[in-house]
């Protein structure tokens, strides 16, 4: 009977410790999933406000009624503890910068001023402490050290000031000699865009549709000292100009048509109505235009790379590679594409055509998806950056 009775209690014992792991592991999980929705510096705004509530009640019954107060110094305890472990998260995410030497300089003073807090608190209540204001300070000073992570968390995630509404008069330039005038190529390509036109139909026309959205999103920024965005309007552009000689291409070859016999057809003719619906004359001038766009990416690739290294908020940064990461695969997959077409020049069979056009549309779709995102995550790291450390610029109109 013993020991069947020590086996039910081992039994017993060591299913409590099972649920126990298991509780632990579960709050553990969701205290992780509650901290990556809620920003540090909100946590800590709402941490100080808490740790000054309940350290002056902690204050206030601490001769009065002792049990109470040890009960508000467990929660200040409790709390700062919490405080202690966002801030230790919070420099794992942060690379070398002098925002993480401070926060390192008051996580350190804070971990100090709670272990005071615990002793004085320990003495006050035995009756043993030599400086009667002894615990009053303690508290403060856990208060005072929270509150300076607190501000130095806020001010690093403060956002933008907003643009002013009324912008000064431009100063008027002295005379001087007249300046050169743009390329031709250059005028061509920085063509006006209204962002508040309606965009394409995304089902009848998907690849305009995609360029729509990536031109709309460099719109919002100056070109001047950022590439990136000068490379991700070219891109746009490129795939609208690719999208309508893909289009008039396979209007032509159901025809029956040619190439030689597009290029070469009388003024007024089918065919030469269908040409005059893209800038390209010829399947070469689609391959070039493939192998730009591919040239365009890997600059894009470069400003972000530039762009990540500096960024010390390894969260922004991981986000850039996420954005990134297809870019490199989606411009192989252009380039196969695009040898694939040209395989086919002159010829006409539909299964293969409607299948090199699906794929071109979805890379088309997913590469300028990637961009759009791979812009948006730049912007967001280079607010991180230190000004003088930032060469490239993202400047919004």
């Amino acid at each position: 009977n013993l020991s069947r009775l020590s086996e039910a209690v081992v039994s017993t014992q060591s299913t409590g410790d099972l649920v126990k792991q298991q509780w632990i592991t579960e709050a553990v999980r969701l205290r992780s999933d509650v901290d990556k929705c809620v920003k540090p510096s909100d946590f800590l705004v709402e941490s100080e406000r808490k740790v000054k509530e309940e350290g002056d009640a902690a204050k206030a019954l601490i001769n009065s009624n002792p049990k109470e107060a040890m009960v508000k110094v467990a929660m200040v305890q409790k709390i700062t503890n919490r405080v202690l472990e966002v801030t230790d998260a919070e420099l794992d995410n942060t690379g070398p910068c002098d925002y993480r030497v401070k926060l390192v300089d008051h996580r350190k003073n804070l971990d100090k001023a709670i272990k005071q807090c615990s002793v004085a608190t320990n003495e006050h209540i035995q009756g043993k402490a030599s400086d009667p204001k002894a615990f009053d300070k303690s508290i403060t000073e856990v208060h005072m050290n929270i509150n300076r992570i607190k501000d130095e968390m806020v001010g690093f995630y403060l956002p933008l000031p907003p643009l002013p509404e009324d912008l000064p008069p431009p100063i008027p330039e002295e005379d001087g000699p007249p300046t050169r005038p743009p390329n031709p190529s250059d005028e061509e390509e920085e063509e006006e865009f209204d962002v508040n036109a309606p965009a394409p139909d995304p089902v009848e026309a998907p690849i305009e549709h995609a360029a729509f959205k990536l031109r709309q999103e460099t719109a919002k920024y100056h070109e001047e000292d950022n590439g990136m965005i000068t490379a991700a309007r070219k891109i746009a552009q490129k795939f609208q100009q690719m999208a309508k000689y893909t289009k008039g291409r396979r209007e032509i070859l159901e025809l029956g048509s040619t190439e030689n016999e597009r290029l070469y057809a009388p003024r007024g003719s089918i065919c030469s109505v269908t040409s005059e619906k893209s800038e390209f004359s010829s399947m070469t001038d689609m391959i070039s235009t493939c192998k730009e766009i591919i040239a365009l990416t890997k600059q894009i690739q470069k400003h972000a790379d530039l762009i990540s290294k500096n960024c010390p908020d390894k969260r922004l940064v991981l986000s850039l590679a996420n954005s990134m990461e297809p870019m490199g695969m989606l411009s192989q997959q252009l380039n196969i594409i695009a040898s694939v077409k040209a395989a086919a020049c002159g010829k006409y069979d539909e299964a293969a055509e409607v299948e090199a056009d699906e794929m071109l549309t979805i890379n088309a779709q997913n590469l300028m998806k990637s961009v759009r995102d791979t812009v948006r995550a730049s912007e967001s790291c280079s607010v991180k950056i230190d000004s003088a450390s930032n060469k490239l610029k993202f400047k919004r109109k």
